[in-house]
This record gives C-alpha cells, structure tokens and sequence, in this order.
C-alpha cells in the first residue's frame, strides 16, 4: 500500500481537542508512535511542541474530517466516531478510503456510516482491525470493500506488501 504526499489547501476546520493522529494510533517511526504507544509529545491531551512540531507527519497531515467538512458530519470526528479517516490515500492506482480504528475495531455505527459514503463516492474502503493484548499493540489486519472491479484487482494484483484480507468484495 502506498501513500502520495498531497499538498492540501488549509482545512476549514481545526483539530480542537481530538489528539486521535497522535495518541498511537497512527504508525511513524520519527515520532516513535505507533498503535498502543502514542506520541512522546503528547502531554496532557496537547502536543507539547505544537509550535515548533515536524512538518512531516505532523504539519502535512490532514484526517477526512479535517479536510472535507461538507463530506464528514462533526460526529465522524476520529475521537467521537473512533476511526481516523485518511482521504489522500492510494492502493497500487486505486484512489482510496483508509481507516483505521482509535482501538481494536471501528465501531458498527461508523463502519457503516464509512462503508455508505465510500460507496456514495465511489471509491474503496480500506480499513484495518487491531489485535491488542495483555502485551500491548499485536499487529494489524487490513481489510478492503469495493467495486466488483476492485474486488478483482485486489485479487490479481496484490503484492507482498499489500498483503490484506477481503472483508468482502463487493459493498
């Protein structure tokens, strides 16, 4: 699975006190942040370098609700729907939907309300499952929903690294 780096125009809305990116639920190996381990900058619910923080990942990344007010109603806010949403995601040159969840799994009420607007858009829907233990974070498990034809790419194109389950083929 890859990524492209997209230089967005400001988003319209601002985090307010969501720390979802930054509460280890998002994977950067700069920041030593991975799922179960957040940020060593988050300190009280706030970035403690907020003003002087990295430009990648921190300054250029924007979640779904962030970037597209008008897509993402206030409740699909990563800390109160329980997934972050990454909207500038591709697999292979599949435009798609990326979630992950702020936990183990996405709760039913978002997951469907995700799986209705990708849908509505258009595009995939790639979202992950995390397998938590008494140890931490155990590793991830990523599923993918779409279009007959993404369907059928996934089955003929998935490489080493893009290996993930299909949660189902089809919508």
């Amino acid at each position: 699975m890859t990524s492209v780096d997209v230089i967005a125009a400001e988003p319209s809305r601002s985090c307010g006190d969501c720390t979802a990116c930054c509460e280890g639920w998002l994977d950067d190996a700069s920041l030593d942040m991975k799922p179960g381990k957040a940020c060593a900058h988050l300190k009280n619910s706030a970035c403690s370098i907020y003003e002087t923080r990295p430009e990648k990942p921190c300054r250029r990344f924007t979640c779904a609700w962030l970037h597209e007010p008008e897509q993402y109603p206030e409740d699909m806010r990563p800390d109160r729907s329980g997934a972050i949403v990454m909207w500038d995601r591709y697999w292979q040159d599949w435009q798609v939907l990326r979630a992950v969840p702020t936990g183990e799994k996405i709760p039913p009420q978002t997951f469907e309300w995700l799986r209705e607007s990708a849908k509505s858009q258009g595009l995939p829907l790639l979202f992950v499952e995390r397998t938590l233990g008494g140890e931490g974070y155990a590793g991830d498990q990523l599923f993918a929903m779409g279009s007959p034809a993404f369907a059928e790419a996934v089955r003929k194109g998935f490489q080493d690294d893009d290996l993930f389950g299909m949660a189902s083929p089809h919508w």
